[in-house]
């Protein structure tokens, strides 16, 4: 009786460390952007047609990580095209907000970015400020996205080419874990081992 006393106790205590043990793997993140377009950001009307303009090309990436972390992957290859904006446009400063589709894993979501635009006499320079906070919940684990803010410079008419980006942080959850293999395995010797113990144990005391 002591002798399954203690064996009860032992296969509770390797039940434990079994739900205990979190079960590591990799976690495949893909990501799609939808790309825009903007025309005439700091065109007052008397410019060039269709002049500082900004295109955000759509674009995808796949990225492994094991568990929670954060990563900074590419949304969208940017051309800012500029041009003659008009009499009397330079020195201003115009905000603008646009929007672009943002699927990861399957799942789409709206992405609101703020940016601005400055006119100067020489230099025209558009600014990707921020964006509204955007979380994609997966169940066993969610992926925060953070636009990185991103100049870039148009030194007189022509185009100018740059890298929108954002920080991807992914948080895992706390799901019951599944056994691996290789511990259903060991969990498998074990019983063994236990019940070749006690068919010995019998047979000495049939002896």
């Amino acid at each position: 009786m002591r002798f399954l006393t203690k064996l009860s106790l032992g296969m509770a205590l390797l039940l434990c460390l079994l739900a205990a043990a979190p079960a590591t793997k990799a976690d495949p993140i893909e990501i799609q952007s939808g790309g825009f377009s903007l025309i005439n950001l700091g065109n007052n009307g008397g410019g060039d047609p269709d002049k500082d303009a900004l295109w955000g090309r759509a674009a995808s990436s796949t990225h492994i990580i094991n568990g929670s972390g954060s990563f900074v992957a590419l949304l969208n290859p940017l051309t800012f095209s500029t041009g003659f904006t008009g009499l009397g446009s330079g020195g201003q400063t115009t905000l603008f907000n646009f929007t672009q589709l943002l699927t990861i894993n399957g799942q789409t979501q709206l992405l609101n970015i703020a940016g601005s635009i400055d006119i100067g006499q020489f230099v025209d320079t558009v600014h990707i400020i921020s964006s509204d906070p955007l979380t994609f919940d997966f169940g066993t684990f969610s992926v925060d996205v953070r636009v990185l803010p991103q100049d870039i410079d148009g030194w007189g008419p022509g185009d100018f080419c740059d890298q929108l980006k954002a920080e991807f942080t992914v948080t895992t959850q706390a799901p019951n874990p599944v056994p691996e293999p290789a511990t259903i395995s060991l969990l498998g010797l074990g019983l063994a081992g236990i019940a070749a113990k006690i068919r010995q144990r019998r047979k000495q005391r049939n002896l």
